[in-house]
């Protein structure tokens, strides 16, 4: 199963934001976004900005880069199945 990466970004965001017990609201007050971005990134309709990656990276206390490994990992996972 190949998953494009805007899905597989808006998977890693879901499980960030669920781990973290907050709700998207939360999170686009907290990253000065709109909700409904949140949303669409969670969905993936859309693919972040680098300047969103930093936002969201800082608010859950990682690397920007930790981001995009986690989204390496689970494409990695993803497509042995």
């Amino acid at each position: 199963m190949k998953s494009n990466l805007k899905e597989l970004f808006g998977e890693v965001l879901l499980q960030l934001r669920k781990e973290k017990g907050v709700s998207q609201q939360e999170l686009a007050d907290n990253c000065n976004i709109e909700r409904a971005y949140i949303s669409r990134l969670e969905r993936g309709l859309f693919q972040p900005t680098i300047s969103i990656v930093f936002k969201l990276a800082d608010y859950f206390e990682r690397k920007p880069a930790e981001l995009i490994e986690l989204v390496d990992l689970l494409r990695k996972r993803k497509s042995k199945k």
